[in-house]
């Protein structure tokens, strides 16, 4: 009887061992700190926007120095429309003299997306985009030539340090530029 009793342990102890290992080898663990850097010439950059964008689920800011790509700007009137928070930032002078830029930020902007410009004489450079699940990052503006042409890349990711600081200087520079045009 003892003997029954013990190989009916193993054989349990066995199937245990082998249901742990196919769990331990199909589970694809994928860490929050995920980060991959992307090429333009091997990737489509304005898709990585535009996921990040439909994944939101709180809000979407960003700062971009030029905006020409409607499927961008579809993506973020969507976020709008869901009733996510978007906000965003652009250079002044690059609206003003991109007439399809200054037809972007309007429309954002009648949709009631604040779209804020800097109020320095310098440009405002940065291209970044912060969702409350992630960010994104690099040289790439949302232009077709960044998209198709030019040499870009764009870091995205999920690290909650780093998107919590794209995210913190994203707010700063809302706070000032928004005192700089209430002052004006």
């Amino acid at each position: 009887m003892k003997i029954k009793k013990d190989l009916l342990y193993l054989i349990v102890i066995i199937i245990l061992a082998g249901l742990a290992a196919q769990f331990y080898y199909t589970y694809h663990y994928e860490p929050r700190h995920l980060v991959a850097v992307y090429y333009n010439r091997d990737h489509e950059l304005n898709k990585e926007i535009i996921n990040l964008t439909r994944n939101a689920d709180q809000f979407v800011y960003f700062s971009i120095y030029t905006f020409t790509r409607y499927d961008i700007k579809d993506a973020l009137l969507a976020a709008k429309y869901r009733g996510l928070d978007v906000r965003g930032l652009t250079d002044k002078n690059q609206t003003k003299d991109t007439e399809l830029q200054a037809k972007i930020i309007k429309e954002l902007r009648d949709a009631g997306i604040p779209v804020l410009e800097q109020t320095h004489s310098a440009i405002m450079h940065t291209k970044v985009i912060v969702t409350d699940k992630g960010y994104a990052s690099g040289s790439f503006n949302w232009t077709a030539a960044a998209t198709d042409s030019n040499d870009e890349v764009l870091e995205v990711g999920q690290d909650e340090q780093i998107r919590r600081q794209y995210q913190d200087i994203l707010q700063e520079m809302f706070r000032r530029y928004s005192m700089g045009a209430a002052i004006q």
